[in-house]
This record gives structure tokens, C-alpha cells and sequence, in this order.
């Protein structure tokens, strides 16, 4: 199936139901492995301030009496204060929370019943982490916090951020691939049978094979094999009547054009002239009635290809020839062939009914005196059948038309049922052929040429 715009497509349906779930989990699966893997940096650089917080509680001098001292060298806070990327705080308090050295205006956290307090702050404009440890001695209790800005842990923050999106993209893509390849190769057994519709047309009836099909659409195809054989029965009863009717129907209207003819050929002329007429409107009927049924017959025939064979042309032209000449010396005009040997795929029948078809037109739309040539042979490779004659012509505006049903051109001769060039055009697109039509020699009359395997 073709993926098409319908958005009731089982593809896109089995997609969606697919990639917005695994969307969603490596969402969350990159916002957990973020989570987890700041957390483990955090503790890192919390336990660095811790240790930058024992080592000046270790400096602290608690052993006189009155309040804690601290005995820090000038290098040693130097080298406390040096960061590459933030700045670090220090101070040390009394237990009391009197300054005792450091940055006097650090916060302090309150200590509560935890040692060491973590925490965050506001201090010179810039978040800090902030680290405090209660350290006990004789001259009483100190406490020391350390506080650094959050520069380096943002900055490892963003690292762990972009490897954890740069690794989740990439196996969230390496799924949506495996996802949209077996939705693909799931979906094949329905491109398989579509595949199948689509190469028999509308005219093949043969059962659908389920070799490789899935259990999931195997009632699918069993449905479709059950529609086509019903329209096989249908089609088989259809043929039937069309072939009884045509027999049915033919036989009776041959007797009253014979009696007719003979009642005209008998008759005193007042008389005459009242049955030719009537003869002429029977023979309108009967023309009518043959066409009607050619129409039904091909539409029959064309669902089945068991009917093809290779025929020759010129047997299809001197059977027009031959059934033809006495209506064309009725109207005074001359019949000619001209034929070169030829052949195509067909049903004889089917093109011998479209061929007489266009030299019936062709001889209707002649004035006495004038001429219908037939033609076969080979043009280009490709064999064909024509019929011209010197007749009125088709207006060039209304050439696309009058292969329409019941359409007859605007400057016919003759009454007809405007069935002619339809019968031609159905039968000429069963056969893969192509029906064109145009002018005669020095703009004269109408050229009509069916040729083979052009489409």
C-alpha cells in the first residue's frame, strides 16, 4: 500500500503507536541518566568542600582557654582560594557564631542535627554551594564553611547533558530506524496482495494465492476469493443470457426484415413506400439491437484473457468486405481493400464487430459516388486496421466525443444509435490498442485506425 495521504493508513496509525511511545521513554531515559549521573558529580565536588572544610577545622587552635584561633598561614589560604574556575569562600566561626577569620559576610548554615550542612546561597551577585562542619575542641566549638561558586559545576552539568542527549539520540534513532524498517517489512503481505489487484485490473476474477500470506489477513484474501468467485458465477450467467438473448433476439427481427423486403418487393408503390419505411426503422432496430449486444459481449469478454489468440487481419477485413457490399451498393458506394498481411492478439470476434463498426459508420457517412477504402498491414512495427472514406467528416472539435456512448457527430448523415466508435474504443482498449482518428486525403472524409501494441 502505498503510503499515500490518508491518515486513516494503518501505516501511519502502527508508526504513530510505535515512535511517540519510544519517543517518550528516551525522554525520560535522557532526563534520568542527567539526574543520576549530576548527582554523582555533585557528591563529588560536595565532599571536595567538605575536605577544604576539615583541613581548616584541623588548623583551628583550641587548646587555650577563651575562643578557638585560627592558624592558617598567607600560602596556605592562597592556596585554599585557588580554583581555575570559581571563586572559593571561607569562615570560621565560633560556636556562638561569633567572625573569627575569613570572609566575615559568608553565611552560615544552620547546623541543626546534621554535621556537616550542604546548601546553596546568594553571595556578591552569583549562586554558591555552600559546605559547613561543627568542629569540637577545648577553648569550644568552631564552625568552619567553605563556599565556591557554581561555574565548574554548571559547566560539568552542561558536559554530562550533551553526552547524555548525544547517546540517547543516537539509540533513539537507531530505534525509530528498526521501527519504521519492520513496520515496513509488517506491512508487506498487504503491498503483496495490492500488488496483485493492481496487476490483474478489474477484469481478472482468478483467485488470490495465500502462500507467505500472515494469519492476520489471511480472511482478508479468503473475503476477496469469495467476491471473485461469486463475480465468476455472475459473469458465467451474464455471458449466458447475452448469448441467448442474441439469438433470441436476431432470429425474429431476420424473419420480419425478410417479410418485410418481400412485402415491399410485392406490394402496389403507395404501399411499398409505407413497409420500406417500416423496413428502414427495422433495420435501425436490428443495427441497434446487434450493437447493444456487441457492447454487453465485449464487457463480458474482456474479464477474461483465456480468449486471446493470434488472428489475422485480413481474414477481419474480408469479413467486412464480404458482409458489407450489399450495404454499400444500397448507398452507392464503393468498397476497397487494400491489404498487406498482419496480425495481433485478440478475440476474432470482438475485432471482426469493432471493425465492422467503423466501415458501417464509414459507409453511412458517404454520399453515392464516393468510396470507403479498408486497410491492414504493419506501420513502424506495429500492426493496425483502417478505414477510410470520402465521406462528411468528424469535426475536429468533436473527435474526442463521439467515442463517448450515444453521442453521433454534429453533421451525421444518417440517424444512427451513436454506438459505433464506443464499441471500437472499448474493444480497442481491451486489446492494448489505440484508436485514432483524422482527416482523409485532401482534407476529405475521416481516417480511422486501430494499431496494436502501442500502449
Amino acid at each position: 500500500m502505498s503510503p499515500g495521504s490518508d491518515t486513516s493508513s494503518i501505516r501511519r496509525r502502527l508508526l504513530a503507536l510505535l515512535l511517540i511511545p519510544t519517543a517518550a521513554i528516551a525522554a525520560v531515559a535522557t532526563w534520568s541518566d542527567f539526574r543520576a549521573a549530576s548527582s554523582l558529580f555533585e557528591a563529588g565536588y560536595d565532599q571536595a568542600l567538605l575536605d577544604a572544610a576539615l583541613a581548616i577545622a584541623s588548623n583551628i587552635d583550641s587548646r587555650a582557654a577563651g575562643q578557638p584561633t585560627l592558624a592558617l598561614t598567607p600560602d596556605a589560604v592562597t592556596m585554599l582560594r585557588t580554583d581555575s574556575m570559581d571563586t572559593i569562600y571561607y569562615r570560621v566561626s565560633g560556636g556562638d557564631g561569633r567572625f573569627i577569620a575569613g570572609d566575615a559576610d559568608l553565611p552560615v548554615l544552620h547546623q541543626g542535627g546534621r554535621n556537616p550542612t550542604f546548601g546553596h546561597a546568594h553571595f556578591h551577585g552569583e549562586h554558591i554551594r555552600i559546605a559547613s562542619y561543627r568542629a569540637s575542641g577545648a577553648a569550644g566549638a568552631a564552625i568552619v564553611t567553605v563556599a565556591e561558586t557554581l561555574h565548574k559545576r554548571n559547566a560539568a552539568r552542561e558536559r554530562v547533558l550533551r553526552s547524555s542527549l548525544a547517546v540517547d539520540v543516537a539509540q533513539l534513532a537507531t530505534a525509530l530506524i528498526v521501527i519504521w524498517f519492520g513496520v515496513d517489512l509488517a506491512m508487506a503481505p498487504l503491498r503483496a496482495v495490492e500488488r496483485q489487484l493492481g496487476a490483474r485490473g478489474t477484469r481478472k476474477l482468478e483467485a488470490f494465492s495465500t502462500a507467505g500470506a500472515p494469519a492476520e489477513i489471511r480472511s482478508l484474501i479468503d473475503a476477496l476469493n469469495h467476491l471473485m468467485a461469486a463475480l465468476r458465477d455472475a459473469e458465467r450467467a451474464e455471458r449466458a443470457f447475452l448469448e441467448n438473448a442474441a439469438h433470441q433476439l436476431r432470429t425474429p427481427l431476420a424473419g420480419m426484415l425478410a417479410q418485410l423486403e418481400l412485402l415491399a418487393a410485392e406490394s402496389p408503390v403507395p404501399d411499398a413506400e409505407r413497409i420500406r419505411a417500416v423496413l428502414e426503422g427495422g433495420r435501425r432496430l436490428a443495427r441497434t439491437t446487434h450493437q447493444l449486444l456487441a457492447l454487453a459481449r465485449s464487457d463480458a469478454a474482456a474479464r477474461s484473457a483465456s480468449e486471446f489468440e493470434w488472428v489475422s487481419l485480413t481474414a477481419v477485413v474480408d469479413a467486412s468486405v464480404h458482409t458489407r457490399l450489399a450495404a454499400a451498393d444500397r448507398a452507392g458506394v464503393e468498397l476497397a481493400a487494400e491489404l498487406e498481411p498482419a496480425q495481433a492478439r485478440g478475440i476474432p470476434w470482438l475485432l471482426e464487430e469493432a471493425f465492422g463498426n467503423l466501415v458501417d459508420n464509414a459507409i453511412a457517412a458517404t454520399s453515392a459516388g464516393g468510396s470507403v477504402t479498408l486497410r491492414c498491414g504493419v506501420a513502424g512495427g506495429h500492426a493496425f486496421l483502417e478505414v477510410a472514406d470520402t465521406g462528411v467528416g468528424i469535426p475536429p472539435d468533436e473527435r474526442a466525443r463521439v467515442l463517448d456512448r450515444f453521442y453521433r457527430a454534429s453533421n451525421a448523415r444518417t440517424s444512427g444509435s451513436g454506438l459505433g466508435l464506443a464499441i471500437a474504443g472499448e474493444v480497442a482498449h481491451m486489446h492494448a490498442a489505440e484508436l485514432s482518428l483524422g482527416e482523409g486525403a485532401e482534407g476529405r472524409g475521416t481516417v480511422v485506425r486501430l494499431t496494436f501494441g502501442v500502449l
